[in-house]
């Protein structure tokens, strides 16, 4: 089930609000045409033309049982989404789209950013209630602010718009199937998944860090999301907001 609103501040903000009021079922979905404050991650907003993208949220119900394995929901979703659009691409035009998972949760193509994805969890009683995943995919949007994003329909250089309703069908059920494998506790799956389509994995990239640049080579990305880098002076871990991405083409 889903609802569609014209236009929001913020499809998380309301999925949060309304979750907390209402006993809506899991897997319920709000879709926005436009967002008006859009959010991502760090406190990032998120820009997008009206209508031209999906910006959306799920309500997710995982059991407490899983909570100190949290961050294999946000694999699992990152891969469910790089799935359905897959399944997607192969089904109406048999196109490959080489698409990865950019630490913590952006999503790429080609090596550009697609989208990206912002899980809210609520506590009540110290027991995980909800999660609200929120996820923004560039599809038929070809002007950018930002020279490193893209969308479906400029890379695939398509002259017709694609439908946006198809392309949620296949990333929510791209999405119920990764969640299932969470429910089931397949950790290690999910993990091997997560870590082939990992952006730059075990490459030797430039990264700064809240000291300097370096180069480094990403190893892994432990059970509680933190990145760990392989660096000349050995490893390290890496929270979130302690690393950056430096591109330099």
């Amino acid at each position: 089930m889903a609802k569609y609103i014209p236009t929001c501040p913020s499809t998380n903000s309301m999925a949060f609000q309304e979750s907390l009021e209402s006993n809506i079922p899991e897997g319920f979905a709000w879709v926005a045409g436009h967002q008006s404050a859009g959010r991502g991650q760090r406190g990032n907003t998120w820009q997008a033309e009206a209508d031209q993208n999906l910006l959306l949220s799920f309500l997710l119900k995982p059991p407490h049982s899983l909570l100190e394995n949290q961050f294999y929901l946000s694999k699992a979703v990152a891969l469910g989404i790089l799935n359905g659009l897959q399944n997607w691409a192969n089904e109406n035009y048999g196109e490959k789209l080489p698409l990865s998972i950019k630490w913590p949760n952006d999503l790429y193509l080609d090596g550009k950013k697609l989208g990206g994805i912002l899980i809210e969890n609520n506590f009540q009683s110290g027991q995980w209630t909800f999660s609200i995943v929120g996820i923004g995919l560039n599809i038929n949007q070809t002007n950018f602010a930002d020279l490193r994003a893209c969308s479906l329909k400029s890379w695939m250089k398509s002259p017709q718009s694609f439908d946006l309703l198809d392309i949620y069908k296949h990333i929510s059920a791209g999405i119920e199937q990764e969640y299932l494998h969470f429910l089931a506790q397949k950790f290690h799956f999910l993990d091997e998944a997560y870590h082939q389509k990992l952006f730059r994995f075990q490459e030797w990239h430039s990264y700064q860090d809240n000291q300097h640049e370096f180069v480094g080579k990403i190893l892994r990305v432990n059970a509680q999301g933190l990145l760990i880098m392989e660096k000349p002076v050995g490893e390290q871990v890496y929270e979130i907001k302690e690393l950056s991405f430096i591109f330099k083409d």
